[in-house]
């Protein structure tokens, strides 16, 4: 649901929950805080370990139920994380009243992923008025392997009442 606010106008304009909390949490300074916004990032144990606004860390952690038959994550579980970093990093540069969706999403799977840990290095490459390029990187736990590397694009909208 929209959060909403008051303009200088009186009139009221809908916000994204999701991009005031990353906004009100980076302007504070906050960085470990648990990403308990929706179904998915509750599922993947996402947390927000830091950054800045166009540019964040978020580690995840994949669930047992995420393994295929050969014992590494699925694809698509990947590809979620990589997909809701670069989501929230571009929510963290956007204004006020503004929503994203994404539009393509290519990912290179370089490594096999394991159950456990993982972090995701998110940032915008591009923001336009319409639309945002974006690139992330998922390391293991350790940081040390890259198990996968993401492009995408998403479209910028206003947020719907």
């Amino acid at each position: 649901m929209a959060e909403t606010f008051a303009t200088a106008g009186g009139a009221v304009q809908p916000d994204n929950p999701d991009r005031a909390f990353i906004h009100q949490t980076l302007t504070a300074g906050v960085g470990n805080v648990p990403l308990e916004m929706n179904p998915a990032l509750i599922w993947l144990g996402a947390t927000l370990l830091g950054g800045r606004k166009g540019a964040l860390s978020i580690g995840f952690t994949a669930p047992s139920e995420s393994i295929q038959g050969n014992g590494v994550v699925a694809g698509g579980a990947i590809a979620s994380m990589l997909d809701l970093a670069m989501a929230l990093a571009l929510l963290s540069k956007l204004q006020h009243g503004r929503t994203c969706a994404t539009v393509s999403l290519t990912v290179n799977m370089l490594e096999p992923g394991f159950v456990g840990k993982f972090a995701v290095e998110a940032r915008v490459k591009r923001l336009g008025g319409r639309i945002a390029f974006l690139e992330a990187d998922l390391y293991d736990g350790a940081r040390a392997r890259c198990v996968a590397s993401a492009t995408a694009s998403f479209a910028i909208l206003d947020v719907r009442s």
